[in-house]
């Protein structure tokens, strides 16, 4: 069978734009609180947007709503930079935890959000936590139905937050819509599906596994999706009413990050979720 190489392949590297309370599960359910919380998004997106004009690489960010009212100056400097904008909710809601009319209305105020900083209608969408699961494949009709393109909310692993093992691993078109899904990139080994994809997976593998799973997916013909957050790289910001699952969630790892993504960009080819839309390996989904 003939090999593929690094250089053939283009792979995705994505990125979800929001400020660090954001994710935390303690902080997120407390909108009313986030306004005291010290806000560090600038700071650390422009360290990821150096990071990546070091290596040429345009990337996919998927914002925020909130983020984009807060900071729209911000959001404009990251297009300004080149880079792909998509939405990723507005108040960074688990998806399976809302009923499909309550995705709709999260989903309508993200996409307007970004059009009032851009001007453009955006083309993709990720939900936060990754929270398309087989209970919820409703919200793919609602992604569809508000003009977006694609998604890439599917993590086809089984955790303790998010997980829908049984999805398929590779970009495909959702079945019955002309969706395309991209799920984060994962390794079949010993009968199941191990996460590669980035954020804390990133941080807690070493690098090497990483690259050398990317180079599996690559030598198969296969584009990586890969994803980061900007907090992930700001070793300076501390909480400490945090979980004992949110010290290893969100601070593991940090200080090694910044180094295992120069060598990642510098050995593979990345570009934006948008450039691979039109590639041929997307298929209709069984």
């Amino acid at each position: 069978m003939n090999t593929v190489t690094n250089e053939e392949v283009l792979n995705a590297f994505t990125v979800d734009l929001e400020d660090w309370f954001q994710g935390l599960t303690s902080t997120n359910a407390r909108v009313d609180l986030w306004p005291a919380l010290e806000s560090r998004v600038i700071a650390a997106t422009h360290r990821l947007l150096g990071i990546l004009r070091d290596h040429r690489v345009t990337a996919t960010f998927f914002v925020l709503g909130y983020v984009a009212d807060q900071h729209p100056k911000l959001i404009e400097t990251v297009a300004l930079a080149g880079h792909e904008l998509a939405v990723h909710g507005y108040y960074h809601r688990f998806v399976s935890r809302m009923t499909p009319d309550q995705f709709a209305h999260d989903l309508e105020l993200s996409i307007e959000a970004l059009a009032r900083v851009t001007g453009q209608p955006p083309l993709g969408h990720r939900a936060p936590y990754f929270s398309i699961n087989a209970s919820a494949s409703w919200a793919f009709d609602v992604i569809e139905s508000c003009g977006l393109r694609y998604d890439s909310s599917v993590f086809p692993v089984r955790s303790l937050l998010y997980g829908f093992p049984d999805a398929p691993r590779f970009p495909y078109r959702v079945q019955g819509r002309e969706l395309v899904e991209f799920p984060v990139s994962t390794l079949r080994v010993a009968g199941a599906n191990w996460p590669i994809g980035g954020g804390f997976y990133a941080r807690a593998m070493p690098g090497d596994v990483i690259r050398g799973g990317i180079r599996r997916l690559n030598e198969a013909g296969m584009p990586a999706v890969m994803y980061v957050h900007p907090w992930e790289l700001d070793t300076q910001q501390r909480y400490e009413q945090v979980t004992a699952r949110e010290r290893v969630s969100h601070y593991l790892g940090r200080r090694g990050l910044e180094s295992k993504l120069h060598r990642l960009l510098a050995e593979f080819r990345f570009g934006t979720l948008q450039m691979l839309l039109s590639h041929s390996w997307v298929e209709q989904s069984p």
